[in-house]
């Protein structure tokens, strides 16, 4: 099943330790929940915006332990990464570097439907939607 669908997957949490090698396993853990709703093609795309966010929550979202929650939606892929963080401010429309000369939240912008980030009691959330399908190339209409 891929495309436009009617969701089958109930929403699955599962919880890293907030340690380097941990975002390989996390990465590949959402990549196998999201493979039968996203499109073959954009499971690479998917793959790298998991890969950011995990680990951003990884190298800056203190000591506990990373909540990772996946859910698909009629058309999308909702993903929410949750650490025991300060949290940042993010900047709309990140198109620049960020200070360790990676893409960062670029990646996370281009490549999504939306995101965003939440701060819970002591916790920060960053969540993004990701379409099944990609959109159809707006030059070509």
């Amino acid at each position: 099943m891929q495309g436009t669908v009617s969701p089958a997957m109930q929403r699955q949490t599962f919880t890293v330790r907030p340690e380097p090698h941990s975002v390989a396993g996390a990465r590949e853990r959402v990549i196998a929940l999201a493979e039968p709703f996203v499109d073959g093609p954009r499971v690479a795309d998917l793959r790298l915006v998991i890969s950011e966010v995990i680990t951003n929550a990884v190298r800056h979202g203190g000591s506990g332990d990373v909540i990772v929650g996946v859910m698909a939606k009629q058309d999308y892929l909702c993903v929410q990464v949750t650490d025991t963080g300060a949290g940042f401010a993010p900047r709309p429309r990140a198109f620049e570097p960020d200070d360790d000369g990676g893409f960062g939240l670029f990646l996370v912008e281009r490549l999504t439907r939306r995101w965003g980030l939440t701060r819970e009691d002591s916790n920060t959330r960053v969540w993004f939607e990701f379409d099944f399908v990609a959109e159809p190339d707006a030059a070509a209409a």
